[in-house]
């Protein structure tokens, strides 16, 4: 499957809403290091980096176009085409947000303890 940016972004409004109830369920008030998976346009990341302003925010997508997207959004955030499932952290991060990708993956059995092991 082949994502664009910009039907994406068509329903931005609709498509962020979810994720800024979930950023403001996160319980830490603190962060130093967050990551976004599968971050596509940067409207996600944004949410993550308006709640942990002082933190390093990384961003993840396999998507060029979404990457692309997302650093003209967001030139302060490091971003990197990835491919969520394989993706390692350099450091050990804070938060893990992934508001709507992991679903899109298989062997979850697997995925979220290595995921959660980066916590």
């Amino acid at each position: 499957m082949t994502w664009s940016a910009t039907q994406y972004s068509r329903f931005e409004d609709e498509r962020t809403r979810p994720v800024r109830d979930l950023v403001r369920a996160i319980p830490r008030e603190r962060a130093t290091a967050a990551v976004d998976l599968g971050c596509g346009p940067g409207n996600s990341t944004e949410v993550l980096a308006e709640r942990y302003g002082s933190a390093q925010i990384i961003g993840v997508d396999n998507s060029d176009d979404m990457i692309s997207a997302a650093r003209k959004r967001l030139p302060h955030v490091a971003f990197e085409v990835a491919d969520i499932a394989n993706w390692q952290a350099r450091q050990p991060m804070d938060v893990i947000l992934a508001n709507a990708s992991l679903q899109w993956l298989s062997d979850h059995r697997s995925l979220y303890p290595r995921l959660v092991s980066q916590l």
